[in-house]
């Protein structure tokens, strides 16, 4: 039984990852001002109306300062490794 709930909170935060269009979030975050930090990335995909998935995934990212794209590109590809 603990296993399936372990089981199930990983597919929640799996599930929002598959189904992320990189270039949803790239438009979202092209009228960011760089650096910027996770909180301010997280404040303009809700300012943009972002879906809850892409919040969701913008929340897993790691407290630091984004300096580019690439950066945000890079930290997608580590989250979705996990």
């Amino acid at each position: 039984m603990k296993k399936e709930s372990a089981m199930s909170g990983m597919s929640k935060v799996a599930g929002p990852l598959q189904e992320i269009d990189p270039r949803e979030i790239e438009m979202i975050m092209s009228r960011i001002n760089f650096p910027a930090s996770k909180r301010e990335l997280i404040a303009r995909a809700q300012d943009s109306g972002a879906s809850q998935g892409i919040l969701e995934t913008v929340n897993l990212f790691a407290e630091r300062r984004y300096n580019s794209m690439d950066e945000i590109r890079s930290e997608l590809r580590r989250i979705r490794r996990r």
